[in-house]
């Protein structure tokens, strides 16, 4: 899966997609439930019917995919148009899907319910072809964890700047969720929100923050998997991993030394493949005498 390198700008829409389309394009969201100033992730897949292949974005040429929202009430907010300065080719009869990380130029600022489609150019006839539409709700909700002040260090932006983490307990639908978020100490402006993970409170979260200004949590995120997170003062996270409960040795964080490091548990790599069952041994390969 690629990940396009997002150039956020404000535009106009091109011509629609006409009935002899030259894609097939699908869009979806991989939620539909979003905490305000959250990104919105989306994933585009493309099937080129064009006949030809079709190569889309590189260095120097124009933005090829547009988000268009619209809200309940039917005004139309500044579509987001995105490019890659490495070119994506897209063979004739082929899928391609793109992961796409909207933000910057557009947020979940307002509250509400929106609507969105996604149209993606087709260079040669300077034609824009439409998804499907989906829909997603930003709500919001206060900070119900953890709400400590910070100065951010130097080496970041805004060095010498007062702001605020957060923890957020957010329940969607049968699942929890722990969100962290950074906000301007004066303003009250939100600067970051991101998803941390699924949570589970059969215990509770360890929160602290660092001599680096850093902050860790540390939660029970599935059965005997908890994750450490660290979030830097930019309110991106800085590292993400994961212990498993082992033989009842279950994982803690220690802050310690200026940093935050986890005792206990075992490390666990959540992409890694299940470790191989262990084969039967058939009777006639025992031993003679067995």
């Amino acid at each position: 899966m690629n990940r396009l390198l997002l150039l956020l700008s404000a535009g106009l829409l091109a011509a629609a997609g006409t009935a002899n389309a030259q894609y097939v394009t699908n869009l979806t969201l991989l939620k539909n439930q979003f905490l305000t100033g959250e990104p919105v992730v989306a994933q585009v897949t493309i099937i080129n019917r064009s006949g030809a292949d079709v190569v889309l974005g590189g260095h120097g040429a124009r933005d090829w995919l547009q988000f268009e929202i619209t809200e309940a009430t039917g005004r139309r907010l500044s579509p987001v148009t995105i490019g890659s300065e490495k070119p994506v080719t897209i063979k004739a009869g082929a899928a391609n899907k793109q992961t796409v990380e909207i933000s910057g130029g557009y947020s979940t600022a307002d509250l509400g319910t929106f609507s969105m489609v996604a149209n993606v150019l087709h260079p040669i006839t300077g034609q824009y072809y439409m998804s499907n539409k989906v829909r997603m709700t930003i709500t919001d909700t206060k900070s119900n964890l953890f709400d400590q002040p910070f100065g951010v260090p130097a080496g970041f932006p805004n060095a010498g700047r007062a702001r605020r983490y957060q923890i957020i307990l957010f329940r969607e639908l049968d699942t929890l969720l722990l969100y962290s978020r950074v906000t301007d100490d004066k303003s009250g402006a939100y600067l970051t929100t991101l998803l941390l993970g699924p949570v589970i409170m059969v215990s509770q979260p360890q929160i602290s923050i660092d001599a680096k200004n850093k902050l860790h949590v540390f939660f029970l995120a599935q059965p005997h998997i908890y994750c450490h997170a660290i979030v830097n003062p930019d309110g991106k996270v800085f590292k993400r991993s994961y212990y498993r409960d082992d033989d009842g040795s279950r994982p803690s964080l220690l802050m310690a030394g200026g940093t935050g490091q986890v005792i206990g548990g075992v490390f666990f790599d959540p992409s890694a493949p299940p470790p191989a069952k262990k084969k039967l041994r058939k009777a006639s390969e025992r031993p003679s005498g067995l």
